[in-house]
């Protein structure tokens, strides 16, 4: 049956079709069913889109934070019915040309979602999703792994201290330090006192101790019912096949339960409230300007979908770009660096809310920010907006609702997540995704009364239900939540009897032996390397002479969207603004030019694009590692209708840039630090890794400058400094303005219908006759390798480590490239997986290797370890080099590495990856041939090259972690001690 076929009331497999609604928008019919027996809700959405998705999810609204939705999340992929292996989610990662596989846990409820552009796959993945939500095994030994568990420092040592263990125990002991996480969490507390959002549904980690297994169990059979279910699919495949496959696998086993999960609507606050937190700072650590002040109102209904619109409007008004009246005045005030983490709308919830704030203040400024909000919110509700920023308000949300995006995850992803609030509390999804008959009355009620005005004072300004939340620093915290810990398990351990201690070793010691106990993995799904696609497909390009520019034109379905790139060379910058580089990315589109000063830029930014961003780019020669090729890159996105406005701006931007104004240089550049410096505990791994590959390689070196730690030190030394100390660096800036942007440095790209080219063409053919010629100069890359340790350890206020080593190796085109590559998945699924996250408790272990800068790297996330996890590198490696690779190992292992090769782009994402090959000199028989070399590599190759350039290749270490830790870890090291650095 074809989908198009679908119409409301036929009955299908056991479905019932409630409604079938175009969405011409996004290219899309979104078809609603519900299952006749068990009550479970289905919606598909089809679409023209051969990466089909799944999503099962359940409404698991948890009653206190012990992290029960969390770890049931992570327990129930440990093994099912159907599949009784220890952990089918990891195994199928490397038995699968996934293209997303995860699961997530939210305030209220948790998802499994996966997608992939193989029909085999998909099956296989279905399979294994449906088993798991539904028929999980949830031992004992898997929730003591995943979620928490008593045991010695030295598993089989009772003499060693007393310790909580386990996954999600230690990644939110990561989590709840961070104080963008933590200020949301402390935020929900106080905003929701009466209902299941007061709770942490990830799990304080003062409270994971006290779940116990036989909870975890009655959760699931509590919430985990088709009667409490939402499925979800998306993309151009047989519904009817689908339906059919859930009701045999999942819906003929039940009967409906009549279950109560629903999330009542919060009690309204009599007064404001004002509150205090506390987050942990390392001691040492300055307090000044290390505050966060955060205000928010309780809002409406999420099923009131006329509400939730309006509220987005009046959110983007308020807080939509820099020339927006309140973000204006929290940003002019001086009174924070940057907005507070979760300013804005929030509608993905049971009652939404509204939160405006700053970060980077001190606790004595929060009557002073609390004071300003309020009379912002006053003036403009007296001002009124002007229908020129109504217009643009309603512009953007036009944009965003258009844009087929989908490189980081899945679209249809995307889209689910736009829609699942409202859809899981009962509400209409479709209001989500379809939104023109909210937006008409919207737009005739402010024709005929001042609707935005009214909203702020019946929303906000009169709503008694307020929350001001403060959460600064405490460099004692830390300590006394150890010392606290530390009392709790001396006192339990005090109470144990020697039986009972000798049972915890060896409850120990049987986790330890299932987790190296080599299982059959034959009732797993796989593929075979047959299923693989040979050949890259090609992306059409036409390349063209513009004013003797170098043009690439891609025809990609962008729905009406063009994407615009300008792609710079740097030759003839001086060292000081190679240097100076990625701090000019950062402020080229948030200062004025001499046409208009930063305020009407925003606004006509706003106005007439989909946002316009410049960065720094950095792409490695695939035949050579010594050589690379650095650019900066201006790019803008636009409506179709506004080509032309889209190339005046960025012609403004390239011709006459304005970076006098010193005090908003002060301004971005303050907010850049607390954005980088809030990157830090996310992508801690990520960073560790730079910091170790600055020593290994040019490139290398390169990249940690731009975008590593040593760049978040020179925004930090920046900001320091005084407005009319920046005098000198706004000269520098306008320097580099003009020798950067010449006809002879440029190279450009457009990706939109194929339709839609001639206007692009017109307007760039006039943007470029205005565009100096400048001179052609000496291609010399500037950048010169600065020798760092081998070894260092990074000082960072946090409570758990990322560890990594980074090892130097060959070029894309080398015939060894692609043995690392899948020895990198080899290593990673097949030792440090095991080693670093089940046993060693870690969020995660992995290992990868960027086939083009040609370094290999072992990382950990949020790990507990820090000298355990260097030496499980090296046994890592002594494992690899020993060479015992079965034969199915190596054929999953470079299934994952098609699996990261192929997963699809988005329109957009096509042109711009094109691109760089093209600049890069990444041909197309370059990467059909790796293709040809992945698939032939064998035991003998993986062993070489770990042997090669492993076991005796040049390496680095970098670990980032709290100074406690890395002082220990050094007096432990002894002659190897890692050299510590202060960011």
């Amino acid at each position: 049956m074809s989908n198009c076929k679908f119409s409301p009331g036929q009955s299908i497999h056991g479905f019932i079709v409630d409604q079938v609604d175009a969405l011409p928008a996004i290219n899309a019919t979104m078809i609603r069913l519900h299952h006749q027996v068990t009550g479970a809700r289905f919606m598909h959405l089809d679409r023209d889109d051969d990466n089909h998705l799944f999503a099962v999810g359940f409404r698991t609204p948890p009653d206190d934070s012990t992290g029960v939705a969390h770890i049931l999340e992570h327990t129930a992929l440990c093994g099912s019915e159907r599949f009784p292996v220890r952990d089918p989610f990891f195994s199928m990662l490397k038995r699968s040309l996934n293209s997303f596989m995860n699961a997530m846990t939210a305030s209220d409820w948790t998802l499994y979602p996966f997608s992939s552009m193989n029909r085999k796959d998909f099956h296989n993945l279905l399979d294994i999703y449906l088993d798991a939500a539904f028929f999980p095994r949830l031992t004992e030994r898997d929730f003591s792994q995943e979620g928490h568990r008593l045991e010695y420092a030295v598993g089989d040592d009772p003499t060693s201290p007393l310790e909580y263990k386990g996954v999600v125990y230690n990644e939110m002991k990561g989590a709840m330090s961070d104080p963008s996480s933590l200020l949301s969490r402390r935020l929900d507390k106080h905003l929701y006192p009466t209902t299941t959002y007061r709770h942490n549904s990830g799990g304080e980690p003062e409270d994971i101790p006290a779940l116990s297994w036989q909870e975890l169990r009655d959760f699931h059979a509590r919430y985990y019912h088709p009667s409490n279910s939402w499925f979800f699919s998306s993309g151009n495949l047989d519904l009817s096949e689908l339906l059919a496959i859930v009701e045999d696998r999942v819906l003929t086993k039940f009967d409906r339960l009549d279950l109560d999960s629903e999330v009542p609507v919060e009690q309204r606050l009599d007064a404001p409230l004002k509150v205090t937190e506390k987050y942990p700072l390392d001691a040492g650590e300055p307090l000044e300007k290390r505050s966060l002040v955060e205000i928010a109102w309780l809002d409406g209904d999420v099923n009131d979908s006329f509400e939730r619109l309006a509220m987005s409007l009046l959110s983007a008004l308020l807080l939509g770009n820099p020339a927006a009246p309140l973000y204006k005045a929290l940003l002019d005030s001086g009174l924070g660096a940057n907005l507070a983490p979760g300013t804005g709308y929030h509608d993905d919830i049971r009652t939404t809310y509204f939160a405006a704030g700053l970060q980077g203040t001190d606790p004595e400024q929060v009557e002073a920010i609390e004071t300003l909000i309020l009379e912002t919110l006053e003036q403009v509700a007296a001002e009124g907006f002007s229908p020129e920023r109504i217009d643009a308000a309603i512009h953007r949300l036009e944009f965003s609702n258009r844009e087929v995006t989908g490189d980081s995850y899945p679209y249809s992803l995307l889209l689910l997540m736009r829609l699942i609030g409202p859809w899981i509390h009962g509400g209409d999804p479709l209001a989500a995704l379809k939104f023109e008959d909210d937006l008409q009355k919207i737009q005739q009620k402010v024709a005929a009364e001042p609707f935005f005005e009214n909203l702020i004072r019946n929303r906000l300004l009169n709503n008694q239900h307020r929350v001001t939340l403060l959460l600064q620093p405490d460099t004692d915290l830390g300590a006394q939540q150890d010392a606290a810990t530390r009392a709790e398990l001396d006192k339990i351990e005090q109470q144990l009897s020697d039986t009972e201690k000798q049972q915890l070793v060896a409850r120990a010691k049987e986790l330890q032996t299932a987790q190296e106990e080599e299982e059959d993995l034959s009732c797993l799904p796989t593929l075979e390397l047959s299923d693989i696609p040979t050949h890259e497909v090609a992306v059409p390009v036409e390349q063209q002479l513009e004013a003797s520019v170098k043009t690439f034109w891609f025809a990609q379905p962008t729905n009406g969207i063009g994407v615009v790139a300008l792609n710079f060379g740097l030759q003839g910058l001086t060292a000081e603004q190679y240097k100076y580089l990625p701090v000019f990315s950062s402020l080229l589109t948030q200062v004025g030019t001499s046409q208009r000063d930063y305020l009407q830029m925003a606004e006509a930014m706003e106005a007439v694009t989909g946002g316009i961003f410049a960065r720094t780019s950095l792409l490695d020669d695939p035949q050579d590692v010594d050589k690379f090729a650095a650019s900066f890159e201006l790019k803008g996105k636009a409506l179709v209708r506004n080509c032309q406005p889209l190339f005046a701006l960025l012609q403004e931007m390239l011709l006459s840039p304005d970076f006098s104004d010193l005090q908003r240089l002060h301004t971005v550049l303050n907010q850049l630090q607390v954005s980088l410096e809030n990157s830090v505990p996310q992508s801690g791994h990520t960073y560790a890794a730079r910091a170790a590959a600055a020593s290994l390689s040019l490139s290398g070196w390169q990249r940690e400058q731009w975008s590593g730690l040593s760049q978040v030190a020179l925004i930090r030394e920046l900001a320091a400094k005084s407005v009319e100390d920046l005098a000198e660096l706004a000269t520098l800036l306008k320097g580099i303005a003009t020798q950067l942007f010449t006809q002879s440095q440029l190279q450009t790209a457009v990706t939109v219908e194929a339709e839609n080219f001639p206007p692009f063409k017109v307007a760039l053919r006039q943007l470029l006759e205005h565009l100096p010629a400048g001179a052609t100069t000496d291609n010399a890359t500037v950048a010169t390798l600065t020798p760092q340790s081998a070894s260092q350890g990074l000082l960072w206020s946090i409570p758990v480590n990322y560890v990594t080593r980074v090892f130097s190796a060959v070029a894309y085109t080398h015939p060894d490239s692609a043995a690392l590559t899948v020895l990198a998945k080899l290593l990673r699924s097949e030792f440090l997986h095991r080693e670093i996250r089940e046993k060693g408790g870690a969020y995660g272990g992995m290992a990868g290797y960027n086939s083009e800068s040609g370094l290999f790297s072992m990382l950990s996330y949020r790990d507990p370890q820090l000298l355990r996890t260097l030496q499980v590198y090296d046994q890592a490696i002594d494992w690899a080099v020993a060479g015992d690779f079965p034969a199915d190992s190596i054929k999953e292992s470079i299934l994952a590495v098609f699996g990261d090769l192929d997963k699809p782009h988005s329109p957009a994402g096509a042109g711009a990856d094109e691109f760089a090959n093209l600049r890069q000199g990444m041909t197309l028989d370059m990467r059909n041939r790796m293709r040809q070399q992945l698939l032939a590599v064998d035991a003998e190759a993986l062993q070489r090259v770990a042997e090669k350039y492993l076991k005796n290749g040049e390496s680095s270490v970098a670990v980032l972690a709290g100074e406690a830790a890395l002082q220990q870890a050094n007096e432990q090291l002894g002659a190897q001690a890692l050299e510590l650095r202060k960011i």
